[in-house]
């Protein structure tokens, strides 16, 4: 085995390069979109630097944590020593609770999204490939390899294995559309890895440039998971660097029900029902933005998972991962983890 195509780059992809390459087998990234990370992203929006998608990395105790401490560089990394608090649905906010509040929690300087950047330059450029806006439509399976063809049917070359770390959903679409001299087999995945569902999230991310009152907390997290405001982050109590000149950027992250069915409805609409929800825990002090933005994610997170064994059997190079297929789903390092599973599937079968 001397090259495995990796379907998207985000973070389960990242740490399945970083071992593949380890071994000294080329791999070639394949990314709908423009840049690397998946939902660990940044974005800079009016002077602001927002995370938009994964707000914090927890890593205590995973192989990330051993990563981010020990081998990558650590000029930005930014621990957050402030508190996610609890709301209620009369508004109030529970005291902090102790259990959670010594779990290490840690972003970027300059956003999330600078972890995906490190570990991607970290690999050894050599043994590197990275496709950029390439929708990967098909696979072929041959004696020789594994044949890739994105959307426009172009053929993007032939490989020694695959792994494939999109969302589930996604995934499942691939699989399907594929040729497989094992069909039966490749059945029988795609049923296990179907039964996974996702919530979608709707994130509005709201920007103040005057005066606001001080942050109660890092976040506030709906004590009733059913209300349409699931999370609500201040992203300048990360460092102030993230709102200049004092002022203030808030993530509003609705939850599954709301996003779900509100998921294609006006962006002003979502901003109105997401300041009435703001309302009842801060009065008006929240309810001017000097600019906002929705942001739409339609796999944000697995309502349930698979077993990573069951999906991919012994002998397969075509391997599944990503946090649909972990136990923690959603986390950034069980995605890390994930694709260090994977990885290591495939050095077995090296070795």
């Amino acid at each position: 085995m001397k090259s495995v195509a990796i379907i998207g780059a985000g973070i389960a992809g990242l740490g399945a390069a970083r071992e593949l390459c380890r071994a000294d087998i080329a791999v070639t990234f394949f990314e709908k979109s423009r840049g690397l990370g998946g939902r660990v992203a940044t974005r800079r929006l009016n002077g602001c630097t927002v995370d938009h998608g994964a707000q914090v990395i927890k890593p205590q105790g995973s192989a990330l944590e051993k990563v981010i401490l020990n081998e990558l560089p650590t000029d930005d990394l930014i621990s957050i020593s402030a508190p996610v608090r609890v709301y209620q649905n009369d508004g109030t906010i529970l005291p902090v609770d102790p259990r959670h509040a010594s779990e290490p929690q840690y972003t970027y300087r300059n956003g999330i999204s600078t972890l995906a950047k490190l570990l991607y330059a970290a690999l050894p450029q050599e043994w590197v490939t990275f496709h950029s806006e390439t929708c990967i439509a098909r696979i072929e399976e041959t004696k020789q390899g594994y044949e890739i063809y994105d959307e426009t049917d172009t053929h993007r070359g032939q490989f020694d294995a695959v792994i494939l770390t999109p969302p589930t959903p996604q995934t499942v679409g691939l699989i399907r559309a594929s040729k497989w001299r094992d069909e039966s087999e490749m059945l029988r995945r795609t049923e296990l890895l179907a039964t996974v569902e996702y919530n979608p999230c709707l994130t509005v991310l709201l920007g103040y440039t005057a005066s606001v009152p001080e942050p109660p907390a890092y976040a506030l997290l709906a004590e009733d998971r059913s209300r349409p405001l699931l999370w609500l982050a201040f992203e300048q109590v990360k460092t102030s660097e993230r709102a200049p000149n004092g002022g203030a950027v808030l993530i509003a992250q609705l939850g599954g029900e709301f996003s779900t069915v509100h998921y294609r409805s006006p962006d002003a609409e979502i901003l109105d029902a997401t300041l009435r929800e703001m309302e009842s825990v801060f009065g008006n002090d929240y309810a001017r933005p000097a600019w906002w933005e929705v942001k739409r994610w339609l796999f944000s997170q697995p309502k349930n998972g698979v077993s990573f064994a069951e999906v991919n059997v012994s002998g397969s190079r075509i391997i599944v991962c990503g946090d649909g297929l972990r136990p923690e789903r959603g986390r950034v390092h069980q995605a890390f983890d994930s694709g260090l599973e994977a990885a290591e599937l495939l050095l077995k079968m090296k070795a």
